[in-house]
């Protein structure tokens, strides 16, 4: 079974990724940081999305 990631485990690539962003040294790197902040980001939208969609499970 493929490892489960979480929307808080995309929450925390997409802060890394924009906190690079703010540490690279060339526009082009820059970007690409902010490319993978917003692929993460996305991701992160679409689980809570798909959660929220779920119905109500009992224990």
């Amino acid at each position: 079974m493929p490892p489960t990631v979480t929307a808080a485990d995309c929450d925390r690539l997409a802060d890394a990724e924009l906190n690079a962003a703010a540490a690279a040294e060339t526009l082009d790197q820059r970007r690409a940081h902010l490319d993978r902040a917003s692929v993460y980001a996305t991701r992160s939208e679409r689980i809570r999305r798909k959660l929220s969609q779920q119905p109500a499970r009992n224990h």
